[in-house]
């Protein structure tokens, strides 16, 4: 059979007579080269990650041999990359089956490893690695040649295309508004690339100058060598645990009761729960500070009135967010379970609270962002308890050390990949259900 395809969309005959064509050898040959690789690179990656431990806690049984951020965040990319592997395998099984978007992620995939494969090289020979960069380069050569065939004019044909150009073009006029949100999204995360890329910075003489001298682990292997910046991120984070824990308890208690109850004064409690969002933070921690010092605390500022004032403002978000889950909650399913003589304490514990989970976690993780980030209303209310966004602040006057770039980056992260697997998990559940 020819497998040229006309300008315009084929006719139904011609799509069921595709349809029961068997692939093209060469789509056969390339997502199986394809699948193999993915499956070399996995053990591979499986073997760096199981090395890296080895050697990390080799030297003297100390478990200090490089700092424990710089360990997590490869430890990190090594799991991506297996999972990335791990997809492209079940990919490569699937387009053989004539699954489109399975071939255009298998293709997708192996432009994305090629590329990666091609910036460590760059990375190895810039460091006079140049065994580990002809390595990186044959392996991007090696990703390239099943690309090459799983693009050819026979496989694009039988996925009832014109061209590899053509599908291009296709996916791109129907995802335009993805594009755009996109490059949105890109814009708001340039200030993270930007942190990240800095976090590898070597420290200036004059460090008041925030630019590029040179690429070093330095910072990620010695993340305690400014003085005190790592006693304030620990006290930063037992503040913002503390302040999270009862702002969720509280703040959970206070949406189910204006969300799913009428009494007095309901309107206006909803008035004075956005307040705290509204006001500027100068006027809540002055504010705060004037309440304290009217309690006789002004000659005792520090962890307590700090997570006082933190609860303060992340209840009213913890609140918002809980309550936004409540509404778009359907009842009925609770209905249905007590129909079914479940009691009320039942039906709490096995559909409420799931269902409202997601929102208590989404609630929690803010508020410990808020609490974690904030300095105005901290710096009025600390006393001589220093905090990272105050440290940050003071260093700043000095130098800012190169480190203070790891701990944002390493926070960065962990955000990311908390949300990333809460979604993964969310999205397997509803295909159980």
């Amino acid at each position: 059979m020819n497998y040229r395809t006309s300008l315009f969309v084929p006719a139904s005959s011609q799509v069921e007579e595709w349809a029961d064509d068997p692939a093209p050898r060469r789509l056969v040959i390339g997502a199986r080269v394809a699948w193999g690789l993915a499956a070399f690179g996995a053990i591979a990656l499986i073997v760096l990650a199981v090395a890296m431990t080895i050697y990390r806690y080799h030297h003297d049984e100390t478990g200090l041999n490089f700092a424990g951020p710089l360990y997590a965040l490869l430890i990190l990319v090594v799991v991506a990359a297996i999972g990335s592997s791990l997809y492209a395998m079940r990919s490569a099984n699937e387009a053989v089956r004539g699954n489109t978007a399975a071939w255009s992620r298998l293709v997708g995939l192996g432009t994305a490893a090629a590329v990666a494969s091609l910036i460590v090289a760059w990375t190895l020979f810039a460091h006079g690695a140049r065994l580990g960069g002809v390595v990186a380069i044959a392996w991007a050569v090696l990703v390239v040649a099943p690309l090459l065939v799983l693009s050819s004019a026979p496989v694009n044909a039988w996925f009832q295309t014109r061209s590899p150009w053509f599908s291009v073009l296709r996916w791109i006029r129907e995802n335009v508004i993805a594009f755009a949100g996109l490059l949105v999204m890109a814009y708001l995360y340039i200030p993270n690339a930007v942190v990240a890329a800095m976090s590898f910075n070597e420290s200036h003489a004059k460090r008041t100058i925030y630019r590029w001298s040179g690429f070093t682990f330095d910072n990620w292997t010695n993340v305690c060598g400014p003085a005190d910046m790592c006693h304030s991120v620990r006290v930063s984070l037992f503040i913002g645990v503390i302040a999270t824990i009862v702002a969720t308890a509280i703040g959970t208690l206070a949406a189910f009761a204006l969300g799913r109850h009428r009494f007095a004064g309901r309107t206006s409690s909803n008035v004075v729960i956005f307040l705290p969002m509204a006001t500027p933070e100068i006027v809540m921690g002055s504010s705060l500070l004037a309440f304290f010092v009217a309690l006789h605390m002004g000659g005792h500022l520090g962890r307590t009135t700090i997570v006082i004032a933190h609860v303060m403002f992340c209840l009213s978000y913890v609140i918002t967010t809980v309550k936004a889950r409540l509404a778009g909650m359907d009842t009925t399913l609770e209905q249905a379970a007590m129909d079914l003589y479940a009691d009320e304490r039942t039906t709490f514990m096995k559909v409420t609270l799931p269902l409202v989970f997601p929102g208590i976690l989404a609630a929690s993780l803010l508020a410990f962002s808020l609490s974690f980030d904030d300095y105005i209303i901290t710096n009025l209310n600390a006393g001589t308890t220093t905090t990272f966004p105050m440290y940050v602040w003071g260093a700043a006057q000095r130098g800012l050390p190169m480190q203070v770039n790891v701990i944002g980056t390493f926070m960065f992260v962990v955000a990311i990949t908390l949300v990333a697997t809460g979604e993964l998990l969310g999205r397997r559940r509803s295909r159980g259900v």
